[in-house]
């Protein structure tokens, strides 16, 4: 396979998935995707890598629907040749049993970014009103916040998050103090984008519940990465970009809404629908015309993740997490930024290496490796993504490359 071009790789045929109980199971799982076998992709946190599975649903359709251009009626018959303003029940459907909803409170949207404005424009705050959020929000969980604050007068405060966190309640107890008499939403991260925190989510939520205020998630680290369960969790609103953790294409969102706070949350890009209260969900997603190939490629996405089996995923991301975070903290001169707590890390670590710049850690991971992960801002550490494409040998490569440069080889 590393000898093919990339258009070779996509048309290969997609190798069935192994079964369960085979001994090589996670070996043959990365052949469901076009990687060169000798590189190790560690940035899922950016975007995932997809699949070949739905590289081929997304090609196939985009491909077919120009075939059959003519053959389309629009009175009714042949393939869709855009989205934006259908229901997509099926799908939304599908979404919803992945984070326990129903589909009429799942929007579909085209990131996370847009799901955090469709609230932040949505809902009636008035001037003075409060909004706490913190102070390692990603920009697609913040901007929205700080342009209601600049057009409509609102307040907007942060709680501050010091790090080292060694447990869930030092993170409550940020949220307490920046809580005030005018706050009426409180509005976080469930996975931090650069720190790869898990925040305490139900105990955030809860806090929310007993001051009387809304309680908003930023999941776009989370979906296809840990188990989300709103209706345990207790959220009044749940954003994410399946792009990352559920590996489907670049282009897609969900927002979800509970049903005691949906029908007051204002549709901000008005189409047909924008009235339909039968089916919130359905008319908070209508966004004009897109690209319905990207559709089926969500569906894909979610579809082998099902197969698979979202626990088996989550556990084989936090194996891999784990085995690098206890190679690191056996290292000499290795700081990690992520908590250690084991409710609080998964697949997302980021670390530092005293002595070394975070972008000599990236560049020299691949051209001694092959291994690709992200240096953060200046001085702000690598973040390193594990996931279901990757293995125990790359994380070991990766852990001996480290220590040969702390020792200068």
């Amino acid at each position: 396979m590393s000898d093919m071009t990339p258009f070779e790789a996509l048309h290969r045929g997609v190798p069935p998935l192994p079964p369960r109980d085979d001994l090589e199971y996670w070996g043959k799982i990365r052949e469901q995707f076009p990687m060169p076998p000798d590189e190790a992709y560690c940035n899922t946190g950016t975007i995932g890598a997809s699949p070949l599975r739905v590289l081929h649903a997304v090609v196939n359709y985009m491909v077919q629907s120009m075939a059959e251009v003519t053959h389309v009626d629009w009175h009714g018959g042949g393939m869709s040749l855009l989205s934006g303003y259908s229901s997509y029940t099926e799908l939304r459907t599908k979404m919803g049993k992945l984070i326990n909803a129903d589909h009429t409170l799942v929007a579909l949207t085209q990131n996370a970014t847009m799901g955090m404005n469709l609230l932040s424009n949505g809902l009636d705050l008035p001037p003075g009103a409060g909004v706490v959020t913190t102070d390692i929000e990603h920009p697609g969980g913040r901007c929205g916040w700080e342009l209601l604050a600049e057009r409509r007068g609102t307040t907007l405060h942060k709680a501050e998050i010091k790090f080292p966190v060694d447990n869930p309640g030092q993170v409550v107890e940020a949220f307490e103090d920046a809580i005030g008499p005018e706050t009426r939403v409180i509005s976080f991260p469930h996975i931090s984008s650069e720190q790869g925190m898990i925040l305490p989510v139900r105990q955030l939520c809860t806090l929310a519940r007993e001051h009387g205020i809304l309680s908003i998630i930023d999941g776009a680290q989370a979906t296809g990465h840990i188990p989300i369960d709103v209706e345990e969790i207790g959220c009044d609103a749940y954003y994410s970009s399946p792009h990352k953790w559920l590996m489907a294409p670049a282009g897609n969102g969900f927002l979800y809404v509970k049903d005691t706070l949906i029908n007051d949350v204002w549709t901000t890009l008005a189409s047909s629908q924008w009235d339909n209260h039968e089916d919130n969900g359905y008319r908070l997603g209508q966004r004009g015309t897109g690209n319905p190939a990207l559709l089926v490629g969500f569906e894909a996405a979610l579809d082998l993740h099902f197969e698979i089996g979202p626990e088996r995923v989550q556990r084989r991301i936090k194996e891999l997490g784990d085995r690098l975070r206890l190679g690191l903290s056996r290292m000499d001169g290795a700081e990690i930024v992520t908590p250690v707590h084991p409710e609080m890390c998964s697949g997302l670590t980021t670390f530092k290496v005293e002595g070394v710049e975070d972008r000599a850690i990236q560049d020299e991971l691949w051209r001694r490796g092959r291994i690709q992960p992200r240096a953060l801002r200046e001085g702000k550490g690598v973040r390193y993504s594990t996931h279901i494409y990757n293995s125990e040998d790359e994380i070991d490569r990766t852990l001996q490359i480290i220590e040969d440069l702390k020792k200068g080889k």
